[in-house]
C-alpha cells in the first residue's frame, strides 16, 4: 500500500499574479535556453526562477523567501488535493486528462509499492537534491500513475469546483485548476490510491532527489514529496514515442547487405507511409532516415536478438523497441556506442536537425503499448532511457509543496 496526503499548497496570489499563464512553465528538463529565455521575459516572478537546471540554489532559497514574504506566493489554510483538468489534441483527437496533485510518503523501490519504469542520468538527481536541500520544497511535481477502472476520481475532479483556467505554454493548451476539500471526496481517492501500488511516469530525478534526501535526513517533515497522478486505464493517457538522431559518422545505407539479415526493407516515401506499416505490422517495425530516403524495416526473428542478450531478460523487455535499437542495432549492425543522441517526439524537428548537420541516421520508434509498459513495470525491469514520452506534460508552478511553513 502507499499513503497519499492532502496538503496546504502554496500558489501564487490571485491579487499579485492576474495572468496565471504568465508564471507557469513545463517541467525543467524539458527546458532549453530559448524557452528559458521566453519564460523569463513573460513575467519577473515565473516558476522558472526557482526550477532552472541554470540557477544556483542558494539563489532561488532567496528569491523563493522573498516571494513568500512578499505575499506573491500564499499559502492555503484548509488541506486538500489540488486538481488539473487538462485540455489537449493529439493526431487530430481532443482529449481531457484528468489529475491531482497530492503528497506522496517517500519508499525505497524495494517495497515495489513506487515502481520506476526507466534508467535516470544521476548528474540530474544530484542537481534537484541541491534544490530540495537549500529550499526544503517541491516546486515540481512527479508524475505518477494508478490504476482504477472505477474512474471514481475522474468523478471527483468534474463535481469539483475550478478555481483558475489558463494556457500552458508551449502547445497553448487550456488547463483547468482546482481543490478538492470535502473530507469524504479527499477519503474516497486516499482509499483507491492506497490499494495498488504507483509507477513513476516522469520525474525520476525529483523522486529519486526527495528520496535521498529523506534518507539523509530522515525526519518526518522531509518524508513526502509532491506528486500528480494519473489514471493510466484513462484513455486519455498518452505514451508517445521518442525518436533518435544519432548525427556521428553512421551510415545505415552502406549497411543496408547486414540490415537485410535480419530485417525486411522497404523504401518509402515519408513519414507518413513509415507510420502506416510501423501501426500495421505487428512485428518490430523502425523507421529510418537518411541523405533524404526513408525506409521502414520489420524484424524477421526476435530470436536472433534473444540469443545476443542474457536469460535474465525477460521476452517483454527484449521486444521492446528501444531495446532492440541500443542492444542490437547500433552495438551489433552498426558497431557504434554513440557519443551523441538527439531525442525528440516529433519527426519534423529531427528532420530540420538533420538539413543542419547532413549527416547521420534517424530512427523513428512506435509508442510503448499501454499493457506492454505495464507488464514490464510490473515484472520490476527498467527500461532504456527515454523509451516513452507520457504527453502531456505536468506544469510546474500550479502548487507547491514547503516541507514545513
Amino acid at each position: 500500500m502507499v499513503e497519499i496526503r492532502p496538503f496546504c499548497g502554496y500558489r501564487y496570489n490571485p491579487d499579485r499574479v492576474k495572468e496565471i499563464d504568465r508564471v507557469i512553465a513545463p517541467p525543467w528538463d524539458v527546458i532549453d535556453n530559448e524557452l528559458e529565455s521566453h519564460l523569463r521575459e513573460l513575467s519577473p516572478v515565473n516558476i522558472i526562477n526557482l526550477i532552472s537546471k541554470n540557477c544556483n540554489p542558494d539563489d532561488v532559497k532567496e528569491i523563493f523567501e522573498e516571494w513568500v514574504k512578499k505575499e506573491i506566493l500564499i499559502r492555503d489554510v484548509d488541506e486538500g488535493f489540488y486538481f488539473m483538468k487538462h485540455h489537449f489534441k493529439w493526431m487530430g483527437q481532443e482529449f481531457t486528462r484528468r489529475g491531482f496533485f497530492t503528497l506522496l510518503r517517500l519508499e525505497d523501490f524495494t517495497t515495489g509499492n513506487v515502481i520506476p519504469h526507466e534508467r535516470i542520468f544521476e548528474k540530474y538527481s544530484t542537481n534537484r537534491y541541491q534544490l530540495i536541500q537549500k529550499c526544503r520544497a517541491n516546486f515540481s511535481p512527479v508524475l505518477m500513475l494508478y490504476q482504477d477502472n472505477s474512474f471514481a476520481v475522474e468523478g471527483i475532479i468534474e463535481q469539483s469546483p475550478v478555481i483558475s483556467k489558463g494556457y500552458t505554454v508551449v502547445d497553448r493548451e487550456l488547463f483547468e485548476f482546482g481543490r478538492i476539500i470535502k473530507s469524504e471526496d479527499i477519503k474516497t481517492i486516499r482509499d483507491i490510491v492506497s490499494k495498488g501500488n504507483l509507477i513513476i511516469a516522469d520525474g525520476h530525478h525529483r523522486y529519486n532527489a526527495a528520496l535521498q534526501y529523506y534518507k539523509d535526513n530522515p525526519s518526518p517533515e522531509n518524508s513526502f514529496v509532491l506528486v500528480f497522478l494519473i489514471n493510466i486505464n484513462a484513455p486519455e493517457v498518452q505514451i508517445l514515442p521518442t525518436h533518435r538522431y544519432i548525427p556521428s559518422s553512421v551510415t545505415f545505407i552502406d549497411k543496408v547487405d547486414v540490415f537485410e539479415k535480419y530485417f525486411y526493407i522497404t523504401e518509402v516515401a515519408d513519414v507518413k507511409a513509415i507510420y502506416e506499416i510501423m501501426n500495421r505490422e505487428k512485428s518490430n517495425t523502425f523507421g529510418v532516415y537518411e541523405g533524404g530516403r526513408f525506409y521502414a524495416i520489420t524484424l524477421k526473428d526476435i530470436n536472433d536478438v534473444k540469443k545476443r542478450l542474457s536469460d535474465r531478460f525477460s521476452d517483454r523487455w527484449i521486444a521492446l523497441d528501444t531495446v532492440l535499437l541500443h542492444k542490437f542495432i547500433l552495438p551489433d549492425i552498426l558497431d557504434i556506442e554513440p557519443q551523441e543522441v538527439i531525442y525528440h517526439q516529433s519527426p519534423e524537428y529531427l528532420l530540420e536537425e538533420y538539413k543542419k548537420r547532413n549527416s547521420g541516421v534517424i530512427f523513428f520508434l512506435k509508442a510503448v503499448n499501454k499493457q506492454h509498459f505495464l507488464d514490464i513495470c510490473l515484472n520490476g525491469e527498467l527500461m532504456p532511457q527515454k523509451t516513452t514520452y507520457f504527453y502531456p506534460k505536468v506544469p510546474s508552478g500550479l502548487v507547491i509543496y514547503k516541507f514545513s511553513p
